[in-house]
């Protein structure tokens, strides 16, 4: 079963009261639903000229990029769902280490014209060290 995270406000608001182990699943069933809407329906990257300079930084290409986004587990999670106050919907951030440098991923679904998306927001290097509540639980 997918869940849909479109109407989450904050984070803090729905995971509250949630245990570690129910995150873990809201992180797991987005990051499944993600995914599967990449494969379906294609994957749209915000051209910012911060993340259009990160690929050429990191020596990437696109097709780099999608399946740096496409490896993304539950270890990687930082934070969301946290409610984008620019574009309806709610955000996830993820990070990776990529040679040396630490990459924060922020990450959404878009629902367009009764279709979704998987967008990715940002895909540049950290401005300032990401947490993983669930790195070191995984061992």
């Amino acid at each position: 079963m997918i869940i849909l995270f479109r109407n989450i406000v904050y984070w803090t608001d729905l995971m509250d009261d949630k245990s570690e182990n129910e995150l873990q699943k809201y992180v797991r069933q987005f990051l499944s639903e993600f995914k599967e809407l990449i494969y379906a329906n294609g994957f749209r990257i915000i051209d910012r000229l911060k993340n259009k300079d990160a690929l050429l930084e990191l020596g990437l290409t696109s097709n780099q990029r999608k399946e740096i986004i496409l490896s993304l587990s539950v270890l990687d999670y930082t934070s969301g769902p946290i409610k984008d106050i620019y574009k309806s919907g709610d955000f996830w951030v993820f990070g990776k280490i990529i040679d040396s440098a630490e990459i924060y991923i922020k990450i959404k679904i878009v629902e367009q014209d009764d279709e979704e998306y998987a967008v990715c927001l940002s895909f540049h290097k950290s401005e300032n060290p990401l947490k993983y509540p669930f790195k070191n639980k995984f061992k």
